[in-house]
């Protein structure tokens, strides 16, 4: 059995995603976890802490440019040992609700390599992996849709030139 053949449960990471998309933190904290991070750059004191703080701030905004702005501060963050399983799963968590599928699963790739028996982790990727089979599917749907219809007119047409004959 790999590493990656574990199984997640689709059903509770979609509902751990619904909570996602309802929690938005206020401007207000925002700002706070925004100022406590200057801060502690200037006392180099809970520097990355803090910094995590601000960027899952960032990322729970409604705003979508805010949640651009906060997933490369969880990138960064993802190589500093002491946040990196919590950046690795609030980025791809974000990089989930933004429809960038390819990204979430090679966070979670990343996580579950440092992290193997994450059930949180195991569940957003295979929703994850749900989610870009079924869009592989009806992408090869579309495709298959538009090669028939192709081939159709092509057909079509050169009915037409024979009935030209």
């Amino acid at each position: 059995l790999g590493l990656f053949a574990m199984q997640g449960n689709i059903q509770m990471a979609m509902e751990r995603i619904d909570e996602e998309r309802k929690l938005t933190i206020s401007h207000a904290e925002l700002h706070d976890a925004r100022e406590k991070y200057f801060q502690a750059l200037d006392t180099n004191e809970e520097v990355v802490r803090k910094k995590f703080t601000y960027a899952w701030c960032l990322v729970h905004q409604s705003a979508k440019q805010d949640v651009l702005q906060g997933i490369p501060i969880l990138a960064e963050l993802a190589e500093e040992k002491a946040v990196q399983a919590q950046a690795l799963f609030a980025l791809a968590t974000s990089q989930y609700l933004l429809e960038q599928y390819s990204e979430a699963r090679a966070s979670l790739k990343r996580l579950l390599a440092i992290e193997p028996h994450d059930s949180k982790a195991q569940d957003l990727k295979a929703l994850v992996e749900h989610v870009l089979r079924r869009e592989g599917a009806l992408g090869l749907a579309v495709f298959s849709g538009a090669v028939a219809a192709g081939g159709a007119a092509a057909l079509a047409f050169g009915l037409a030139l024979l009935k030209r004959r």
